[in-house]
């Protein structure tokens, strides 16, 4: 039996339940006319609309539960506050592992305190919960009043059970690989673009799982770029935002899951090539030439020569490791005789990320020279 007073502190915390639902899913719908959504892949909002709708259903049900006083929205609101702080307590720990660099007072206060207040907080509500006179309002008096409630809801819960299982399996079917992910091909339209053409690129991809496909992007010349739309069962489509100007060259890649296609290079109406200064890169050296996990960096170093002064030296590179990566671009360093260096950090990679990098050289006169894209995999032995 349930008491008809509603404890204040009920009434509030269905309230926040009820606003946090509203959160979840607003701040999902108000990212989508911005240009947030441009550096955003399909996958990663798939996953975040699947986020929101999940924990706005779990937030709503136990607003409605609270305000109503029901037996099984208190287990709910135990189960989901337990859940909370072992996933926080996680976080929290992984988190302080990457804080060592900080010093100061000021700067410990925001990544250290905060998470702790957090925590204080989903404790004083799980104490709060356990208080007689709340758990009398949900119509629990006593431990045996839970033994009680199970036995007379033996059908209900055996429901439950079922319809959570099937949900189950289809949540492992929808959302697991249905094999491995493979790059087929990659096509450009129009395949010689003119200044202010839209460049779209379509990628045929094979794998992914049957609810989500796979995390397919298109990484260009140092940075990511928005998102590879997918446009049919295997097909994935990716326009450039912004049209290039004349004599435009970058360099992209397609990764998919733990897939990297080769490297496509796009070039914008005529792209000159002028050798009136002999402007040249040669002797590219990296240092080691095979890099393990153990290595702290990777160095790269590249004789540039020129009739006339050189202007810049431009280092552009892209990580991939399975589902995540990076990119930079740069200046690279002179040494003072024609020499240029730039290190590349490897000391938190993983085996099996792979770096891809090219050089670019300017001159006075406006010449231009550029590498081959080079590439090199980390392993766990040389």
């Amino acid at each position: 039996m349930t008491i008809s007073k509603r404890p204040l502190g009920v009434t509030i915390l269905a309230i926040l339940a009820f606003i946090g639902a509203i959160i979840w899913v607003g701040s999902v719908i108000a990212f989508l006319p911005g240009d947030w959504i441009l550096y955003s892949t399909s996958y990663s909002m798939r996953i975040m609309w699947i986020k929101a709708i999940i924990a706005a259903i779990f937030l709503l049900s136990l607003a409605y539960g609270f305000l109503k006083g029901l037996r099984w929205s208190w287990f709910l609101g135990m189960i989901m506050l337990v859940i909370w702080v072992i996933l926080h307590v996680r976080g929290t720990l992984i988190f302080f592992g990457t804080l060592s660099s900080y010093t100061s007072p000021g700067e410990i206060f925001m990544p250290y305190i905060i998470p702790l207040v957090i925590l204080v907080i989903y404790g004083v509500i799980l104490f709060y919960l356990t208080r007689p006179h709340v758990k009398t309002y949900f119509g629990i008096v006593q431990l045996s009043d839970i033994t009680s409630i199970v036995n007379k809801s033996k059908r209900t819960i055996v429901l439950i059970v079922a319809v959570l299982a099937i949900i189950a399996g289809i949540c492992i079917w929808g959302f697991t690989p249905s094999g491995d992910i493979n790059i087929i091909s990659v096509s450009q339209t129009p395949e010689n673009p003119l200044p202010g053409d839209t460049i779209t690129v379509i990628a045929e991809i094979s794998g992914g799982s049957p609810f989500l496909g796979t995390s397919a992007s298109l990484h260009y010349s140092g940075r990511m770029e928005g998102s590879v739309t997918s446009i049919d069962n295997n097909k994935y489509s990716f326009t450039f935002p912004h049209p290039f100007e004349d004599g435009t060259e970058k360099w992209y890649v397609i990764s998919a899951g733990d897939k990297v296609s080769e490297v496509y290079i796009l070039q914008v109406g005529h792209v000159e090539r002028s050798n009136i200064t002999s402007l040249a890169i040669t002797d590219i050296i990296q240092k080691p030439e095979k890099p393990t996990t153990s290595t702290s960096s990777v160095d790269i170093s590249a004789k540039i020569t020129s009739n006339v002064t050189i202007s810049k030296v431009t280092f552009e590179d892209m990580h991939f490791y399975e589902n995540s990566d990076g990119s930079g671009s740069g200046p690279m360093r002179s040494d003072g005789n024609g020499t240029y260096e730039k290190p590349i950090p490897t000391q938190d990679s993983k085996s099996g990320t792979r770096v891809f990098y090219r050089i670019t050289a300017r001159d006075e006169s406006g010449n231009t020279a550029v590498t081959p894209v080079y590439m090199f995999t980390l392993t766990d032995t040389v």
